[in-house]
């Protein structure tokens, strides 16, 4: 019987967590749209979070509060001109394709949120869906986080393939981080895409 040798790299990938990233879009309805974005944008690559920017879309990963903190921050920077604006977020935790969860099924739990959840004063309309991957009773997991959405007081209405969600940035931001924490816990691999709208001029709900 020969013992089985554990490389550096296998330590490394059993250590390390599984790889979290956002891919973020910003859309200002205006002909400004481009110092508005660079502005909000300004200081990302100064975080020590990985981050990425192409034509299309920024991504930035690593340590999951710090990124939501930078989305929270990045979007309120753009509402507080005053321009209608809207933000595509698409998340990502655990994705088997990934470098750091190749070679691991273990679903390790988030640590507890140590988010700010202070109020922005940016009022937010949002339509948000969640993907928990690989779990076999994955309805009953969404529909336990759309109950929690609820509980926090965001919820506004379901349709079609998403739950509307309104309130300040950070509550929003905040409830669906912690559906996000929690589907985590349930399942490897947890997928959420997210819009969010701030000075739109048809805020009214329909």
């Amino acid at each position: 019987m020969t013992e089985a040798r554990t490389t550096t790299k296998d330590r490394a990938i059993e250590e390390a967590p599984p790889f979290f990233g956002a891919r973020f879009s910003l859309y200002p309805m205006t002909d400004r749209y481009i110092p508005v974005i660079l502005d909000a944008i300004k200081g990302l690559r100064d975080t020590g979070l990985e981050v990425e920017t192409d034509d299309v879309s920024t991504f930035v990963g690593g340590d999951r509060d710090r990124v939501f903190g930078e989305l929270t921050r990045v979007f309120a920077a753009a509402a507080r001109t005053g321009e209608h604006v809207v933000m595509t977020v698409l998340l990502s935790h655990g994705c088997p394709g990934e470098t750091y969860c190749e070679s691991t099924g273990e679903i390790r739990m988030p640590a507890q949120s140590a988010r700010d959840g202070a109020k922005t004063g940016i009022a937010v309309s949002a339509q948000w869906s969640l993907y928990p991957l690989g779990s076999d009773g994955y309805m009953d997991l969404i529909y336990r986080e759309i109950e929690r959405t609820k509980k926090a007081g965001v919820f506004a209405k379901g349709a079609h393939f998403v739950s509307g969600l309104r309130g300040d940035l950070s509550e929003v931001l905040g409830a669906i981080g912690a559906s996000f924490d929690a589907a985590c816990a349930d399942a490897g691999h947890v997928v959420a895409h997210a819009t969010l709208s701030a000075n739109s001029p048809t805020e009214k709900p329909s």
